[in-house]
């Protein structure tokens, strides 16, 4: 099976309600627990049986649901399309009545008497048959029996309608010599069977599970134990290895937080894919853990990337899980209300994540500077002027193509929003303050008001602050961003022209069907292409001796942009067809020149910056707590 488009399935009718089932009664059925089972040995057609142990329902009759979204996915996903099969039955094995209400949810009749109920459900990496919106793979699930199980938690597990917060104990019966990574910590655990406890439907949907032959690695950071566990169906690369190449950006990140963690336990679960069709790839947060999904390649490949993924992931620690509103500690997996408040989840922590890197050495100036300026770019190609809280409370319908903007636009308020924070408090106090103040005066148990936050922001900062939110996330005025950045004496022009080292002048494409990047257009190739000798179609594979993939194209441009000097030799290999069509590596090489170049949106910092602007500078960017 694929994994491209989806079919709904449909439950069958029961055709008789007094047929009976076996029904085993090796688990007592109690007041108030949700008693899962499953058995990862029995899948069939990546399908997998769901068994469950009913808590004692005190109704004639109940809606039983699985999630239609589910948070941080921003995106109605339907996960009931993939339950099919779905029975009821009490604890003398008579099957109970049972109708499909929608896509997500069944209501079972008689329901007092209801002691079991079991389904089917397939896995959403490659179930073509199942029509609907493609689900992300860091959100779905995949069951490839005896070599992984990727599980997030609400695709198999749903709840009954009012009954979220009973706890639930979930069994798996598992391959020997399996081992199931996550964040949650084991009731029980033999060679051949799991089992799990959770308080509420809440922690058992945020805390996914990989169940494969164990490749794990623990670090310990800032008085937590960090599981790194990958999957890497070639073995091209190993936690270890992983786990090796983000320690410095865990500790940088320790750092970042205060010099302490605010959890025990954090999972890094990574599954690499050799799919030669994968068009996109990232990973999805969850309060103690997070799900990636890579293309395969070896763990120096990878480093980057990773490391770019997991630094964004890794702080939703902070936000959601400290801070979120009552949209988010109450959410409604079914009837979802989408906060205003996205600038803050996705854009501030897109933010921290790059504002870390520079503050402790990971990423110079040119890269850092690399980084926004991309993400002003996109911005400027999005709805500018659309207010940001409007965007987020719309962004399941009508602003669903707006999405992309929060690590986006979101990123830059949360960058004009600290270097404010520092003029305002002579340098003393910025977001990483702000966001520690949040979360000790919020906390996980605690939700805020959606309408409530910028008050509560502004009566922890400064009165200017109430009024930069007003103008620039809930206005649709423009960011300040000019008069920001130079107060840290950092100039930006909408576009200037600027000397750099030149690729050759030539307009890059993608080979659908090789996966390469090609040399697209060669109308505007300057003097530098022309002596490497480009020809129209010509397929990179190599620049300076680094692969170059759709993966690691931007990383190895930025890299050839900022740190190529002029006379360097630069070598890039091709792919191109001779003759008689036959596909050769061509070797194109010249000294690297410089060449006039006009960039939109560019940044670089002042010639003689004041004492002002270095002062802000610094402490913007010091690594003093």
């Amino acid at each position: 099976m694929k994994k491209i488009a989806y079919m709904l399935l449909t439950v069958a009718v029961m055709a008789a309600c007094t047929r009976k089932a076996s029904v085993s009664n090796s688990s007592t059925q109690k007041d108030n627990l949700y008693q899962y089972s499953v058995d990862l040995t029995k899948a069939e057609n990546d399908k997998l049986e769901v068994s469950l142990i009913a808590p004692k329902i005190s109704v004639d009759q109940i809606n039983f649901y699985l999630p239609k979204i589910v948070p941080g996915t921003y995106a109605n996903y339907d996960f009931g399309r993939f339950v099919s099969n779905f029975k009821a039955f009490n604890s003398k094995g008579e099957a109970l009545p049972v109708e499909k209400a929608d896509v997500n949810s069944w209501t079972i009749k008689n329901a007092q008497s209801l002691y079991k109920v079991t389904y089917k459900v397939d896995d959403t990496w490659d179930s073509p048959e199942i029509k609907g919106e493609k689900i992300f793979e860091p959100a779905g699930s995949d069951i490839d029996l005896n070599k992984k199980y990727a599980i997030n938690t609400f695709c198999f597990f749903g709840y009954f309608d009012g009954m979220k917060q009973v706890p639930y104990q979930v069994s798996f019966t598992k391959p020997e010599g399996f081992y199931g990574a996550t964040s949650m910590n084991f009731a029980s655990t033999t060679a051949t069977r799991d089992v799990f406890q959770a308080d509420n439907y809440m922690d058992l949907s945020d805390a996914p599970i990989l169940y494969t032959r164990p490749d794990t690695t623990v670090l310990k950071i800032g008085g937590a134990d960090i599981l790194v566990s990958v999957f890497s169906p070639n073995q091209m690369a190993n936690s270890k290895e992983i786990a090796a190449n983000i320690n410095a950006t865990l500790n940088a990140q320790k750092e970042y937080l205060g010099g302490k963690l605010p959890i025990q336990k954090y999972a890094f679960l990574i599954v690499l894919s050799d799919n030669p069709n994968l068009m996109s790839y990232g990973a999805l947060e969850h309060s103690y853990s997070s799900f990636y999904y890579l293309p395969e390649g070896t763990s120096k490949e990878l480093s980057q990337t990773v490391k770019d993924v997991a630094s964004h992931e890794f702080f939703h620690i902070i936000t959601p899980l400290s801070i979120h509103s009552e949209e988010i500690g109450d959410f409604d997996y079914n009837l979802p209300k989408m906060s205003k408040h996205l600038w803050m989840y996705e854009g501030a922590t897109e933010y921290a994540a790059g504002h870390m890197q520079i503050k402790y050495g990971l990423v110079d100036m040119p890269q850092y500077l690399e980084m926004l300026r991309q993400k002003m770019m996109t911005m400027k190609m999005m709805n500018d002027k659309l207010p940001f809280t409007e965007m987020s409370k719309g962004v399941l319908d009508k602003y669903k193509n707006q999405y992309m903007n929060v690590y986006n636009k979101g990123a830059l308020i949360a960058l004009c929003l600290d270097i404010k924070l520092r003029q305002l408090s002579d340098g003393k106090y910025g977001t990483q303050n702000l966001m520690r103040d949040l979360a000790k005066t919020y906390g996980k148990t605690h939700s805020f008001k959606d309408d409530e936050l910028f008050d509560k922001i502004t009566s922890l900062t400064y009165p200017e602050i109430r009024e930069f939110f007003a103008k620039y996330v809930e206005g649709p005025e423009p960011l300040p961003l000019t008069e920001v950045l130079n107060s840290v004496g950092i100039e930006y022009l909408p576009e200037a022209t600027m000397k750099k080292v030149s690729l050759g002048g030539i307009n890059l494409g993608f080979n659908a069907q090789t996966k390469r990047i090609k040399v697209a257009n060669v109308s505007k190739m300057n003097d530098f292409g022309k002596q490497l000798g480009y020809q129209l179609n010509d397929e990179i594979v190599s620049i300076n001796g680094q692969e170059f993939t759709m993966m690691k194209a931007q990383q190895i441009l930025d890299d050839y942009s900022n740190h190529t000097k002029v006379g360097d030799n630069v070598v890039i290999e091709v792919a191109r067809k001779n003759d008689a069509g036959k596909e050769e590596v061509v070797k194109l090489s010249a000294p690297a020149v410089l060449v006039d170049v006009t960039e939109k949106n560019v940044l670089r910092t002042v010639d003689n910056p004041s004492a002002a602007q270095l002062k802000l500078r610094k402490d913007w960017l010091s690594t003093a707590k």
